[in-house]
């Protein structure tokens, strides 16, 4: 009788074992099955419960952070003194900060980190507390050249190279170039040498401060566990400077005009004190959405409800604007759901209790800067009229030279011949003409191509599956990003340190933990090496020769099917039939001598 067996030519173990298999995986079903945790019993909710139960909570260790949260200790307590005792004398003021600066140093012969930290807790009050040591020696300078040193002390000791380079840093280091070189070309127009270096030097220094920063955070954040360090470090500090805007803000407020109710911030500038606030607590709102099912998280509620009324006592428009777009981002990173559900809330909750939206914000949407906060709307308020008329100035200048621009500077000194009307200010309100203007359209694509590379990685971040803290970076990155880059549509923002430092380090951030991470990945799971049709028909005649030489020995010749399967599949189409011509040809050819040998033999 005729076997029924679809695997005649199988072996008997084999054939046992294929059934035990199916028989196991049937048994599995039945069980998931029967417990009702199949495929279709598991929801959506479950499986993100069970994927965020198996996450690592991420949070940096204490040990590492011991020794910057002890340093700011004694920083602390002398703002505290200040604070209770009132003002305190300059001498004495300068002997602590004295003292301070030696702990800096020193630690600088171990760690960059200290540097950094003390870095970003400065910056936001640089204007305000400018540490004038000498000539053109103050607190800025002396900490990018204290930055510098213990950078190339690291190098030296740790035997590496200077900084890490990860993606996308030569995009930031080319438009670093191009638009430094903007100095060059404002010399070309009269009156650009004098303007610039007696006038303007600072301003240009303040631009390229922000690329040396940069560079200084490449040099200092190396992993992924200093990247979170540097994170909690600048959330840190946009709680300080919340907190220190809080008595400018006390004693602002109940004047009689939205100018005089304006808070200035250490910016000293309420349209970049506000921007400044609304994407450096982005961060902080993102750890917030991440872990908000932990009870501690919850400790941070008073302290947005500080920020908001700090924000809005700010009276600025664009940072209302880009607040709220960047907490969109961060709802919506955080889960289509709850960004829904918060939506829905707020939206109920201004309908029903109209009261709770500001009437100070509705006045300064309605009215110009300087009108009274219950006076009748006007159709436009000169601050949008001027800006408006900077605006179109702006463009002509990039039609007319749209590579190069008019140079550093160069709108102040020629927006009179592009203007209908005199306008007093100098400023474009708007990085992207500022940039764009001044520095040409090729820098301005760079910048735009730099943020857009800072949401994607915050996009790419905030999907991680294996730590939450990465997760809640990624969500801060992406959402600080559209804040940062909405504020700058609404006035020229990111034109020095003291406003963009925070973001640039927190691109570094992001740069380097998406860095390690690819590598941890490509290190678990290593990519097999191509190889392309000369390699392979090396192999191949490496192979055919090793196989002529055993059937030389066994006297037996494979068939030329056999042969033909054999050929791999990777070589070209044509290529491969071509050898397999050859081959089935030489296997006749053989075939045919050995047929006549043992013919003659007989």
């Amino acid at each position: 009788m005729a076997s029924t067996n679809p695997f005649q030519h199988a072996d008997a173990s084999t054939i046992d074992g294929v059934n035990e298999s199916i028989a196991e995986l049937g048994g599995r079903r039945g069980r998931r099955r029967a417990s009702g945790k199949g495929r279709r019993g598991n929801t959506a909710k479950q499986r993100k419960q069970a994927l965020r139960a198996a996450m690592d909570n991420g949070w940096p260790e204490w040990n590492g952070l011991k020794p910057v949260l002890y340093f700011l200790i004694f920083p602390g307590l002398v703002a505290l003194g200040i604070l209770v005792s009132g003002p305190w004398p300059l001498p004495l003021l300068y002997g602590c900060a004295a003292l301070m600066g030696l702990w800096v140093f020193l630690s600088a012969f171990n760690t960059v980190e200290l540097v950094l930290a003390c870095f970003l807790l400065y910056l936001p009050f640089s204007t305000t507390y400018v540490v004038p040591v000498a000539p053109g020696i103050n607190g800025t300078n002396m900490l990018i050249l204290l930055g510098l040193f213990a950078s190339v002390l690291r190098m030296t000791k740790e035997r590496q190279s200077w900084v890490a380079w990860p993606k996308g840093s030569t995009t930031v280091f080319i438009f670093a170039i191009l638009s430094s070189f903007s100095a060059f070309t404002v010399m070309f127009y009269p009156g650009g040498y004098e303007m610039l270096l007696y006038s303007e030097i600072h301003s240009y220094k303040a631009w390229v401060d922000q690329f040396i920063f940069y560079f200084i955070a490449l040099t200092c954040i190396r992993d992924i566990e200093t990247a979170k360090r540097v994170v909690l470090y600048m959330c840190i500090g946009a709680i300080v400077l919340v907190l220190y805007a809080v008595p400018e803000m006390l004693d602002r407020m109940g004047n009689s005009t939205i100018e005089k109710s304006r808070v200035n911030g250490p910016h000293r500038q309420p349209n970049m004190f506000g921007g400044f606030v609304a994407y450096s607590v982005l961060p902080i709102v993102a750890l917030f959405v991440t872990y908000i099912k932990d009870l501690r998280a919850w400790l941070l509620t008073p302290y947005f409800l500080i920020t908001a009324k700090v924000l809005i006592s700010t009276f600025s428009r664009g940072a209302y604007l880009a607040m709220a777009a960047g907490a969109f981002m961060a709802a919506y990173f955080k889960g289509k759901g709850f960004l829904l559900i918060w939506a829905t809330l707020g939206l109920c909750a201004v309908l029903i209790f109209p009261g709770l939206f500001p009437d100070s914000v509705v006045a300064r949407f309605k009215t110009g800067s300087s009108a009274q906060i219950s006076s009748e709307p006007e159709k436009v308020d000169k601050s949008t009229e001027h800006r408006i008329i900077l605006w179109r100035a702006g463009g002509k200048m990039i039609v007319e030279n749209p590579f190069l621009g008019v140079g550093f500077k160069g709108f102040q000194m020629l927006k009179g011949n592009y203007t209908e009307t005199e306008i007093k200010e100098n400023d474009p309100h708007n990085t992207y003409i500022y940039i764009a203007s001044q520095m040409g359209l090729p820098a301005l694509m760079l910048f735009l191509a730099i943020l857009a590379y800072s949401f994607h990685l915050g996009r790419s971040l905030s999907r991680n599956k294996e730590d939450l803290f990465i997760r809640a970076v990624g969500v801060g990155g992406a959402s600080a990003t559209v804040c940062y880059s909405i504020s700058c549509v609404f006035g020229s923002r990111a034109i020095d340190l003291e406003y963009s430092s925070y973001f640039w380090a927190y691109l570094v951030c992001m740069q380097i933990i998406d860095m390690k991470l690819r590598e941890k990945k490509n290190a678990g799971n290593p990519k097999k090496r191509r190889t392309n049709a000369y390699e392979a028909r090396a192999e191949l005649a490496t192979d055919a020769g090793a196989g002529a030489t055993a059937v030389k020995a066994e006297s037996v010749a494979p068939s030329a099917d056999e042969i033909e399967e054999s050929v791999p599949r990777l070589l070209p189409s044509s290529a491969g039939q071509r050898i397999r011509k050859r081959t089935a040809s030489s296997l006749g050819e053989a075939r045919e001598k050995r047929r006549r040998l043992k013919h003659h033999r007989k």
